[in-house]
C-alpha cells in the first residue's frame, strides 16, 4: 500500500508539473502573438509617433517648457527690410537709427535677426521693447518710414504667432484681389477685416 500511495504521490506531482508547462506554453504563445501584434502595430505608426514636431511636444511637456506659440510677444516689434548690418556694426545700432528717423529713442530690452543667412536675402529683425505703449507709438508712425530714402523699404509689424500670420497672408490677398478687381475703390484692413 506505500508503494501505490508513493506512485500516487508522485503521479500528483507529475500531473501538475504537465499542467504547469502547458500553462506556461499557453502563456508564452499568448505572450509571443501580442508581441508580434504590437510590434506590427508599432511599426506602422512609428512615423507619425517619431516625428520631430511629436517629439518636441512630448520634450516640451515633460520639462513644461513653454512653446514658441506661447511666448509674450505683445512687446516684440518686427523689423522687415532692414539691410544686414556689415561686420563690425551691430544690429541693435541700426534698428536705433532706424527708429531715430521717427524721433523715437525707446528702451530697447533685445534685438536679434532671425533665420537663416541666405545670400540675397535680408533677415527680419526681432526688437523686444520695454512697454507694449513704445511699441504701438511706433507701429502708428511706421508709415513716416515710407518718406525716408534710407528706409523707404523698411517696414514694422507686431510680432505674430504662427497662425496670425498665415491669418495675415490670407487677409493681405483678398486685400489684394479685391482691389485689382475694384480698382476705384479703397480697401483697407482694420482688426483683421477688410474695410471700404
Amino acid at each position: 500500500a506505500v508503494v501505490s500511495t508513493q506512485s500516487t504521490g508522485e503521479q500528483v506531482i507529475q500531473l501538475k508539473d504537465e499542467v504547469r508547462s502547458v500553462e506556461n506554453s499557453s502563456i508564452a504563445q499568448t505572450v509571443q502573438r501580442d508581441l508580434r501584434s504590437y510590434s506590427t502595430v508599432i511599426s506602422q505608426n512609428c512615423s507619425v509617433a517619431m516625428a520631430p514636431r511629436k517629439i518636441q511636444q512630448a520634450v516640451r511637456k515633460a520639462t513644461s517648457e513653454k512653446p514658441a506659440e506661447e511666448v509674450d510677444r505683445s512687446c516684440n516689434l518686427m523689423v522687415f527690410g532692414l539691410p544686414e548690418e556689415s561686420p563690425n556694426t551691430k544690429v541693435e545700432e541700426n534698428v536705433k537709427r532706424l527708429l531715430e528717423t521717427l524721433n523715437e529713442k525707446p528702451l530697447i530690452t533685445n534685438c536679434s535677426r532671425v533665420g537663416s543667412v541666405k545670400e540675397g536675402k535680408v533677415r527680419p529683425v526681432v526688437v523686444t521693447l520695454k512697454s507694449r505703449e513704445t511699441l504701438l507709438q511706433l507701429l502708428r508712425k511706421a508709415k513716416e518710414l515710407r518718406a525716408s530714402k534710407t528706409y523707404c523699404k523698411v517696414f514694422l509689424e507686431p510680432d505674430r504667432t504662427p497662425e496670425q500670420r498665415s491669418e495675415r497672408k490670407r487677409t493681405l490677398q483678398i486685400l489684394s484681389d479685391l482691389r485689382k478687381a475694384h480698382p476705384g475703390e479703397r480697401f483697407v484692413i482694420r482688426g483683421g477685416a477688410i474695410c471700404v
